[in-house]
């Protein structure tokens, strides 16, 4: 009892929530409802197979049966969350995470057609609004769900205000969702408004389950700007529909109710279409729809709002409107038609369809029969349609207030509309023929809550499930019970009921068979006699005076009249009285023959009509008996009731008989009775046991035999409801005083007896033990009892004893087995037998209830499908020996278990069961009797199983050839897959009658030691084999033939020979030996000689380093507030793509505009129209590339210019874009494949290789932005303050402080700093401000660092130039002096001129200078050389033969001859001591370090999610690499490598210029090579070796580059483990991102197309598909309109 009481306990904490109504009882039909209190209610789902009925709310799901009873319930919520974060959530990275609630939004059910539902699809809020899948069940079950979803996994909106819809379709056997989706403010941008999502995991496919990834959606431009609200989703013929209301972005801005349209097997979106709806002209906004029927025909029933203004905010009053689905399906049509073939005009070139949601198409003219030729679009036609015509209906019923559920019902061919309201009432509108309805009913469901859009008939159409907001409402359509007369019936005019004349009450059946309630034999009118097949007779009924008859018409599946007045239904055509309600049948009434009962019941049907509206049905029962049915005895026949007049007959064959057919005589009496069968034939001594006995003539009432029955000599007590007539009696037998046999006997009321031929004896059973004598709690232990005459009492075709409460088996005569039940607690219990009420208890032995079995450990958790690991060993914590019956470990399969063995007290040892390959597992448990344990709940992780091993032949060259072994090694043998779940001690090997032993086992070898002599072979052969066990599994790997020739002895003198030739070469190794000591000793001086150097150069060059560093860092929090201030100059993204996609051009397309006279810009502008659609379309666009690439005049220039200008043309249709070059790489790969695919996207000789090189710009361009950007900036910064720090060479570009050897100023130039005072005007004042320059530096070298300072932040393209500026020394008042590179104070030394430096002009630190505008002097006297130029620009001075120079002249004397340049380089070399400008690059490089570290940690760091482009293409790459087999990883990392470390991020590393406004000078270009060829060989995989003659760049980050690698390493590891990623977030934010002049790329596309025009039409024409499509001929009419070129149009 406590445990009970705890149980209820625990039902009444679970189930608080659950209040069910009583059902009042005077209501004939009442609503039957639940109220769930604990959370407000989202959606309702019914299953039509079952009925069940599931409820979505707010953290809960509910499933109910069909009479809203709860069958179970599962909690969604609420979960952690914020919508600003992506899951998984961790509240570290997402502190404004908080406890949410999650809002059911979608309830599906995954159902397969002409299948049973498989599961319940459930998707909340929460998470982004992830969906999960749950058992319909058990729904707290949950099937699926992803614990890391990725972005293309959020399906539901994250805003509970926010609409989604969604429908389940089948396509080729493969279920998919289609979802509609509102738009949010927060979360993830870029998920589309529609999408079509998997909802399992296809195995070619790396997409998981509700994924959209490579599956159709709808892309728009600016969702926020349309803001669709989704009312409904529902899938039709082979379309999906879509209802919604939006912007009408295209027309006057005001929000409309559209139906889209899409073929449900288009994963492109090819097909989509949407007409607008209008609903009376005022209301404009759905509410609710849905898919019903009106007189026979589809058509969609929609609810819709009046909305306030130009807002989405509906009034109160609403409108029902119905839209005939054929009428939509023909507006749809048009819209695609015109689309299609007229460009969206009509006849009147007005504008009627177009392409919405800003899509970079148009509408095409295409051949007229293209939308019968692809119904469902294709790559070619335009998408998405949207028409400008709208489809109108007039409202067919209105109502305040609003209208928030619909739904239909047809009765007899009538539309009936059930609408509910805001306030909770259901009314129930007629629709009439002409489309206007009426009301005619309202039922108030829940006054206190909206009825919810979910408004759900029944599989019968005879009851609505209505939802509010905390009850779900069962309601019966018709509700005829509250009309008490015919009047009021009649009046109602409700479609379900009518008058029943005949019972004077409403009848509400739809079947004419249906009985009315009461049962007519209540009904005294209608009662019949029991009648005689052979009689024929009619059957009368009165009709109630309640109706008028001339409303009664009748109906009947026979031709009868019926006669009013007579109240007679007959088959004659007139009636007494005159008044005839005729049949319109004319065949006669029915006659009852014997050949028309097959039963002895027949029931006729009269079906009455009694409005114009409603059939109704009447049944009257008429009783036909046949005697002989079912009484096969005298008494059975003497027993049916006198009234039926039945006796038996004594004829030939004796037999029960109507009176009146019995010819010759009644039998008065019957035969004594006849025992055929008695059972048990055994019973205890105390009786109580049940004795069946059968026969004939066994008394015709139990009166007969109630005294009458004795056993043995004892008497038995028969039981009256056990009595069956003359054929059965059951009796309880009664104790007996000692052990006795007899037959039963039966007396008939004391007078004739009945004795049986069996013997019942009666036994004494006895137990004498128990095995086993314990058992764990939890129960299930089979349980022997032994004993005698355990049999007692038993029938022979079953064995059944009460054992303690619990039904026994496998019973004999000496042993009894059952099986323990659960026990509360531990201890020793008696085992008790009962037999009838004899009771056998065994007190010398007592059954032990023990703890339940816990397993603490489990070792392996693998094993191979077809293995039976026979070592799982299982630690346990409790004794366990004998208490379990064979213990089991069992795989849920097809249930394959395998038995323990070796148990013990705290350890057992299971064989793995070996199940089929591929299996799918579902779950591996132990099962102990009754004790369960997972193996996932002991490991935290399942159990796992590998592919089977698979072992090599030894003689893989000629199987069954010997292989040849040389006594004292091992066998090696080759395999797969060996330790996935196997070590070395579970290996066997035997190699004939003896063991091979295995030493190693790796996973493609295994080494054995067989014997040191050949063993002997276990069959008839002359060789052993050697056989490999592992586990379940044999492998014969062939035989084994010793090598044990012997070689004949060597003779004396050879062996005289061989020792003292020994004897030399040993005294030569001495000699070496000693050589070689003496060297090394030479060798380790020198080399701790260098190692001392090193030392003291690295101290000297550390100090150096923290010195630079510490003022660098200095420089750098300066730098880090201009940063936060001013900001990085960022170039625009547009000037970004023109430096990218044509680097060094002038004059890009990106900042031309089309040049066209006005005469032809229109036409033109048309053709380049048309081209653009023609690049759209796959075939063309690829045919196009491939044809320009073979022609031999196509330069690798021109290829990368084309593919600039197609990123150009289709830099709106990114996603397309992407499409293309996905295929062109394929295309690619396949090339390289069948050569060497370490080649691959090496270098950019091919379009397709330029294209991946824009398409990662555009792509990376947010990254950069966001997290590379920053540090890019400062790495720059940093260089050019370092560089600047020392003396620059204005003509060679040398540095002092440089990190790359070649452009090191190796010469020790003496400089010192100086400090300029530069007067800066600022409005009208003038302040002065402090720059740090060289007294070495040029004027043009101290102008530009005096406008670094002056613009610090500040884009470079925003400054003055250098050259348009002056730079002025003053000194007081009057003392003014311009200042040049050059001027006629210039030094001249032959043929040397020196630029000028401030140290020519001997300017002092502090003094004042000020930038002036340039004066226009004559030519010489001005500066002459720009920064960052590698030649002078004065070419005067060139032309007179002087040659200039600044810090060191070139080294290069063209007068030196050619036999002298080298001793100049050796000087030149000794002039400059490695140490001294090794010191220098070291320096340099330890001084950057920090700053190079954090470029390329922001590039290569997975801390935060990697761009989505570089996901979304490296999945690409290892797909394709999976696709050609390539297996080899180096492979794959080199593309990975190819394709973004060296042609993206090396080329932003070296040109800054390219992201941010700023100049790169020589010496700082210089810099940045070498940092960009450390990030190139940190990801290459070739081992990264330096010896002595190693370039003095790349022994500068030596130590560096190994760490490097690692960073790329885990970056491409991680990328490749991580779930697969999409781009549909970046597509999105890369629309905004438009407004490219692709019409000037077009023109320029056009070019080629004019120069290679007739290979293209040529290649297009031998195209089947490019001919079906007409691209040739299109391409001719773009010809046409582009420059008049003649075509054959």
């Amino acid at each position: 009892m406590p445990a009970a009481a705890s149980l209820l306990l625990l039902l009444a904490i679970l189930w608080w929530p659950l209040v069910l109504p009583l059902v009042p009882s005077h209501l004939q039909s009442p609503p039957t409802f639940i109220t769930l209190n604990g959370s407000r209610l989202n959606h309702l789902l019914l299953d039509t197979h079952s009925g069940h009925v599931y409820v979505g709310a707010v953290n809960v799901l509910y499933h109910l049966s069909p009479d809203l009873q709860v069958l179970s319930w599962g909690k969604t919520g609420p979960k952690l969350d914020s919508p600003d974060c992506l899951p998984p959530i961790d509240p570290t990275d997402c502190t404004q995470a908080e406890t949410t609630d999650n809002t059911n939004k979608l309830l599906l059910l995954e159902e397969i057609k002409g299948g049973d539902p498989l599961s319940l699809i459930v998707c909340g809020t929460v998470l982004q609004g992830i969906c999960e899948k749950r058992s319909l069940e058990n729904v707290s079950q949950v099937l699926y769900k992803t614990d890391n979803p990725v972005d293309t996994q959020y399906v539901a909106a994250n805003n509970p205000r926010v609409s989604t819809v969604g429908v389940v379709v089948e396509q080729k056997g493969v279920l998919l969702m289609l979802v509609g989706r509102g738009y949010t403010s927060k979360g993830p941008g870029g998920i589309p408004p529609i999408t079509m999502r998997r909802l399992t995991p296809v195995a070619r496919h790396s997409a998981p389950a509700f994924s959209h990834e490579e599956l159709g959606k709808l892309v728009v431009g600016s969702y926020s700007e349309y803001n669709n609200h989704f009312v409904k989703a529902f899938h039709h013929n082979n379309y999906v529909y879509f209802v919604f209301s939006r912007r009408d972005v295209w027309g006057k801005r005001e929000y409309r109710t559209y139906v889209s349209r899409l073929c449900a097997g288009d994963p492109n979106f090819y097909s989509y279409v949407e007409v607008p709806l209008c609903c009376g002209g005022r209301y404009n906004l759905a509410q609710v729809a849905v898919l019903g029927y009106h007189r026979e025909q589809p058509a969609l029933f929609v609810a819709m709002a009046m909305g306030q203004a130009s807002t989405p905010t509906p009034t109160d009053r609403t409108a029902l409107c119905v839209y005939k689905v054929e009428e939509l399906d023909k507006a749809l049509h048009g819209a695609q038609l015109l689309c299609y073939t007229q460009e969206g005009k009509d006849a009147n070139n007005k504008e009627k369809a177009y392409i919405e949601y800003e899509v970079s198409s148009s509408c095409l003219k295409l051949p007229q029969d293209s939308l019968n030729e692809y119904p469902c679009g294709g790559e070619h036609t335009p998408s998405p349609i949207a028409s400008a015509i709208a489809l109108e209906a007039t409202p067919a019923f209105t109502w305040t207030p609003p209208i928030t559920a619909v739904t239909t019902a047809t009765e007899v061919g009538h539309t009936i509309v059930l609408l509910g309201d805001k306030n909770g009432r259901l009314h129930k509108v007629f629709l009439h023929a002409n489309g206007t309805g009426t009301k005619y009913d309202t039922v108030e469901v829940d006054a206190e809550s909206p009825i919810n859009a979910d408004l759900l008939l029944d599989s019968t159409k005879q009851n609505v499930y209505v939802l509010t907001e905390r009850k779900v409402t069962k309601l019966h359509v018709a509700q005829c019970e509250k009309h008490l007369d015919c009047h009021s019936c009649l009046s109602n005019r409700d479609p379900y009921c009518g008058w029943c004349s005949l019972e004077g009450r409403y009848l509400s059946s739809p079947d004419c068979c249906y009985t009315p309630t009461p049962a007519l034999s209540t009904l005294p009118s209608h009662q019949a006699a029991p009648l005689s097949r052979e009689e024929q007779t009619q059957v009368q009924t009165l009709i109630p005076d309640h109706c008028p008859h001339s409303a009664v018409t009748l109906y009947s599946i026979w031709p009868c009249h019926w006669c009013v007045k007579d109240e007679l239904c007959t088959h004659d055509k007139s009636c007494p009285r005159q008044h005839v309600i005729y049949n319109s049948r004319v065949s006669v009434c029915p006659l009852i023959s014997p050949r028309a009962l097959p039963s002895p019941d027949l029931t006729v049907l009269y079906l009455l009509v009694v409005s114009s509206l409603r059939l109704i049905c009447v049944c009257v029962t008429v009783q036909l008996y046949d005697c002989s049915v079912g009484q096969s005895d005298c008494s059975q026949c003497r027993a049916v009731a006198g009234n039926y007049g039945c006796v038996w007959c004594a004829d030939e064959t004796p037999g029960c008989v109507y009176n009146q057919s019995c010819t010759s005589g009644t039998m008065d009496t019957c035969p004594p009775p006849l025992i055929t069968e008695v059972e048990p034939l055994t019973g205890p001594l105390e009786g109580g046991i049940l004795l069946t006995i059968q026969g004939s003539n066994l008394g015709q009432s139990f009166q007969d035999i109630q005294a009458g029955v004795t056993v043995a000599g004892v008497t038995c007590r028969p039981l009256p409801e056990a009595y069956r007539i003359s054929t059965s009696i059951v009796c309880e037998l009664q104790a007996s005083a000692n052990a006795t046999a007899g037959p039963v006997v039966i007396t008939i009321r004391g007078s004739e007896k009945g004795e049986s031929q069996q013997m019942f004896s009666y036994q004494n059973p006895q137990l004498s033990r128990i095995v086993p004598e314990k058992g764990p709690l939890a129960g299930g232990t089979m349980l022997t009892v032994h004993g005698s005459q355990l049999l007692t009492g038993q029938r022979t075709e079953q064995s059944s004893d009460q054992i303690a409460g619990l039904q026994a088996f496998l019973v004999s005569d000496t042993r009894l087995i059952c099986r323990t039940s659960h026990s509360n607690q531990t201890g020793r219990v008696p085992v008790k037998v009962v037999f009838g009420k004899a009771e056998r208890i065994l007190d010398s032995v007592l059954f032990s209830y023990m703890e339940d079995a816990v397993i603490t450990d489990a070792t392996p958790t693998e094993s191979f499908y077809g293995y039976v690991r026979s070592r799982l060993i299982i630690h346990a914590k409790m004794k366990i020996q004998s208490s379990f019956n064979y213990p089991q470990c069992i795989c849920f399969f097809l249930q394959i278990q395998e038995l323990c063995t070796n148990v013990t007290s705290e350890r057992m040892i299971c064989k793995s069961p070996k199940v089929e390959p591929k299996s799918r597992i579902v779950r591996v448990w132990f099962e102990m009797d009754n004790v369960h344990i997972d193996f996932h709940t002991i490991k935290n992780k399942p159990f796992t199983y590998h592919p089977n091993p698979d072992l090599f032949q030894l003689n893989s060259e000629s199987r069954g050839t010997p292989i040849r072994f040389k006594p004292g090694g091992v066998l090696a043998v080759e395999g797969k897959g060996l330790t996935l779940a196997m070590n070395r001690d579970e290996v066997v090997a035997q190699l004939g009658d003896k063991e091979c032993v295995v030493k190693t086992l790796d996973n493609t070898h295994l080494y054995c030691e067989p014997p040191e002599e050949q063993p002997l072979a276990l069959d008839d052969s002359d060789l052993p084999r050697l056989k490999v066990l592992m586990g379940s599994l044999a492998f014969d790997l062939g035989p084994v033939q010793y090598d044990n020739d012997l070689h004949s002895p060597v003779p004396l003198a050879a062996q005289i020979g061989l020792a003292a030739g020994a004897a030399v070469v040993v005294l030569i190794v001495l000699v070496i030996i000693l050589m070689y000591r003496r060297k090394s000793k030479q060798a380790l001086r020198d080399y701790k000689k260098v190692l001392v150097q090193l030392e003291t150069l690295e101290i000297n060059v550390g100090d150096q380093c923290r010195k630079e560093f510490t003022d660098l860092m200095t420089e750098m929090m300066d730098l880090s507030s201009d940063v936060g201030g001013p900001g990085i100059p960022f170039l625009d993204y547009r000037t970004y793509a023109e430096r990218v996609f044509f680097p060094g051009q002038k004059g890009a397309p990106l900042s031309q505009n089309l040049d066209l006279p006005d005469s032809r810009r229109q036409t033109v502008e048309q053709g380049l129209g048309q081209l653009n659609n023609l690049l759209n379309n796959r075939l063309f666009l690829i045919r196009f590339i491939h044809t320009l690439e073979v022609q031999q005049s196509f330069s690798q220039r021109d290829r990368g210019y084309v593919a600039s200008l197609l990123t150009m043309a289709l830099h709106d249709k990114l996603e397309y874009f992407t499409d293309v070059m996905k295929t062109l790489l394929g295309d690619l790969v396949q090339q390289y494949v069948a050569k060497n695919p370490k080649l691959m996207l090496r270098r950019t000789e091919t379009v397709v290789e330029k294209m991946l090189t824009n398409w990662m710009s555009i792509c990376l361009y947010s990254f950069l932005k966001e997290v590379a950007g920053e540090p890019l900036y400062k790495l720059y910064r940093a260089i050019k303050y370092q560089v600047d720090k020392g003396p620059v060479d204005a003509v060679t570009g040398k540095a002092k402080r440089t990190l790359n050897d070649s452009h090191l100023l190796r010469e020790d130039i003496e400089y010192c700093s100086v400090t300029l005072t530069v007067l800066v005007k600022s409005g009208v004042e003038v302040q002065p401000c402090p720059v740090k320059v060289l007294d070495t530096d040029t004027i043009t070298q101290v102008k530009d660092k005096i406008l670094d300072q002056i613009y610090k932040g500040a884009a470079f393209s925003q400054r003055p130039a250098a050259d348009s500026l002056d730079l002025e020394w003053r000194s007081g008042q009057a003392g003014h002096l311009t200042l040049s590179d050059d001027d006629v104070t210039a030094i001249i030394q032959g043929r040397w001129k020196r630029i000028n430096t401030l140290q020519h002009y001997k300017v002092p630190d502090g003094a004042t200078v000020a930038l002036i505008p340039r004066s226009q002097s004559p030519l010489g006297v001005n500066q002459f050389y720009q920064t960052g130029e590698k030649t002078p620009m004065l070419e005067g001075e060139e032309e007179e033969g002087l040659r200039l120079w600044h810090l060191v002249k070139p080294s290069e004397d063209p007068e030196i001859p050619k036999h002298r340049k080298s001793s100049m380089r050796e000087r030149e070399r000794a002039k400059a001591i490695p140490e001294i400008y090794l010191t220098r690059l070291l320096s340099m490089k330890g001084t950057l370090q920090k700053f190079v570290d954090d470029v390329f940690v922001a590039i290569l760091s997975t801390k935060r999610p990697p761009p989505i482009a570089v996901r979304f293409f490296f999945d690409f790459l290892d797909d394709m690499a999976e696709k050609h087999g390539i297996d080899d990883p180096e492979t794959v990392h080199i593309w990975k490598t190819n394709s973004l470390p060296l042609r993206f991020w090396v080329n932003i590393l070296k040109n800054p210029q390219f992201v941010f406004d700023v100049q790169v000078t020589d010496s700082v270009d210089a810099v940045l090579s070498v940092i960009a060829q450390t990030f190139i060989d940190s990801c290459t995989t070739s081992e990264h070796k330096v010896g002595r003659d190693s370039p003095v760049n790349k022994l500068l980050y030596a130590r560096e580059i190994p760490r490097y690698k690692q960073l790329v390493e885990r970056y491409y590891s991680d990328i490749h483990n991580a779930v697969s990623g999409c781009y549909q977030e970046m597509n999105s934010t890369l629309t905004e991102l438009s407004g490219m002049n692709s019409l000037v790329a077009l023109h320029e596309l056009y070019k080629y197309i004019n120069k290679y025009y007739d290979q293209i039409i040529m290649s297009l024409e031998e195209d089947t598909a490019g001919q079906k499509m007409q691209l040739a001929y299109r391409l001719q009419q773009v010809a046409a309109l582009v420059e008049n070129k003649v075509t054959d149009l």
